[in-house]
């Protein structure tokens, strides 16, 4: 009979686990983010449709996401993206649910106790809750579709690994750090804490693992340091500026996203410090916090853009949901210690339960709506079913997902942006460019468009029918006439 009690207890796990993923809302490809981290893959995988795409050619910052991203489209489905995304899902599921049972010795392998924290964690995933396992500056490991950041989940089995003391633990703390250069400073912070810890606890040094985590750790900021050498200091300081304080403010800028939200994961942080179940969580806790608030109040006094962007709170999206495991663990211990009555216990676990199955129903809902309805508008289906090699279109900057849903160069928008110093410059001219010949308040610009013509090359215009010019312009020629767009065809000179 006891060798049968676990059944249950996987049981458990794996249903909360394919509810955890069908809670979280996942968009179709391509989806925000995507369109930037996913186009130098695509690029590659496929020159003939985005080989005339400029931005698509600038310097890659993102070099092995873009390999995972080239090797999947050029030779597989693009079904193995959303299941990339499941089984990161699953991981930062299971992991949650190990921290909490980590901060409740007593009740860790009840089936209450799993049952209603993975509940809980279940419906912490879904709107309009979902930001309480993500950080500040609108930050997070997981945003419910594959992208760099997403594999910052892997910083929580890492944990994991390192609190139960295997060697792995470093190498796991490390590849996030290999896959998306923001991740440098968090895996260094923790693998200074597990050897730390190792330290603390008289354990033999893990030659082999260690060369393999400092290798994942030191190979990408040597690679940014020679391809993304500043051209000369006037180009590298106004790229950073135009980076940091125009593109992303709301990630780079600690007076904008300083909000309520954030002192509150502040106190939340704080609190799991207070109880966190062992010394190597308290320690990477209070190292990332300390890092978190250092750099935010340093760029806060001094505007510095350079260290803006190295964003040293993005720590924050480790710190959040390790905390929030830490305090769903601690608190549901000290409820079961005190709830004496089985009637009572069995109502929490279904209530939360049914909290779950409300967050699950509801993910499932909204996939279903936005797969199901998913078709593409008839001037991206006409911009990619009558695609020459050699086109490039010119939009509105906001458009940001026309490139992809086309798969077609176009010239610029306010979404994707590159990396080096001269490349950013360049990009922000293209867009104030774009933005004078399309201009929020009124029709297109013919004026502008002759500017942008007498630059580069440009082989169509997508415009929406109601900013059409009046007269048209004369470069112009109408090709195709959608519900709400039209494509026209530039006509050559004179």
């Amino acid at each position: 009979m006891k060798a049968a009690a676990p059944v249950p207890l996987v049981a458990i796990r794996l249903g909360l686990v394919v509810m955890f993923i069908a809670a979280t809302v996942t968009a179709p490809l391509y989806f925000q983010n995507q369109n930037t981290k996913f186009l130098h893959g695509l690029a590659t995988a496929f020159p003939e449709r985005l080989g005339a795409d400029w931005t698509a050619a600038t310097r890659d910052g993102l070099p092995v996401f873009s390999a995972l991203v080239h090797a999947v489209a050029s030779a597989s489905s693009p079904l193995v993206f959303y299941l990339i995304e499941a089984a990161l899902l699953a991981i930062m599921c299971l992991s949650l649910l190990e921290i909490a049972r980590l901060s409740a010795p007593r009740h860790r392998d009840s089936p209450v106790f799993l049952l209603i924290a993975a509940s809980v964690l279940v419906a912490l995933v879904h709107p309009p809750q979902e930001t309480s396992l993500r950080g500040v500056a609108q930050q997070y490991m997981m945003h419910g579709y594959l992208q760099p950041s997403e594999f910052g989940i892997l910083y929580l089995p890492a944990l994991l690994l390192a609190v139960a003391r295997r060697p792995v633990a470093l190498v796991v703390m490390a590849v996030p750090a290999a896959i998306h250069p923001a991740y440098i400073l968090i895996s260094a912070i923790g693998i200074a804490a597990i050897l730390w810890d190792r330290r603390r606890a008289g354990a033999q040094l893990p030659l082999l693992f260690l060369a393999l985590a400092l290798a994942l750790l030191v190979l990408p900021p040597v690679d940014l340091a020679l391809r993304f050498a500043p051209t000369d200091p006037e180009s590298f300081a106004r790229a950073n500026d135009i980076l940091a304080f125009e593109r992303i403010p709301h990630h780079s800028d600690p007076r904008l996203w300083a909000d309520f939200d954030a002192l509150r994961k502040l106190g939340i942080a704080l609190a799991a410090l207070a109880v966190a179940p062992n010394r190597l969580t308290r320690v990477l806790l209070f190292a990332l916090l300390a890092v978190a608030l250092g750099g935010a109040g340093y760029v806060a006094l001094t505007g510095n853009a350079e260290i803006a962007l190295m964003a040293p709170w993005r720590a924050s999206i480790v710190i959040v949901p390790v905390a929030d495991a830490i305090l769903l663990g601690w608190v549901l211990e000290r409820i079961l210690d005190r709830v004496r009555d089985r009637r009572l216990v069995a109502g929490l676990a279904a209530l939360a339960f049914g909290w779950a199955g409300l967050a699950a129903a509801g993910g499932m809902a909204i996939k279903w709506r936005d797969f199901a309805g998913a078709q593409f508008p008839d001037h991206i289906r006409f911009a990619h079913e009558n695609y020459s090699p050699g086109d490039i279109y010119l939009t509105s900057p906001d458009m940001a997902d026309f490139r992809l849903d086309a798969m077609v160069a176009q010239f610029v928008t306010r979404k994707t942006h590159p990396y080096l110093d001269t490349e950013v410059i360049e990009w922000d001219h293209r867009l104030r460019l774009a933005e004078r010949v399309f201009p929020s308040d009124g029709p297109l610009q013919c004026g502008a468009l002759d500017e942008v013509l007498a630059l580069y090359e440009i082989s169509h215009v997508l415009v929406a029918k109601d900013k059409l010019p009046q007269p048209p312009c004369a470069r112009l020629a109408p090709l195709f006439e959608g519900e709400s767009h039209s494509v026209l065809a530039i006509r050559p000179p004179g």
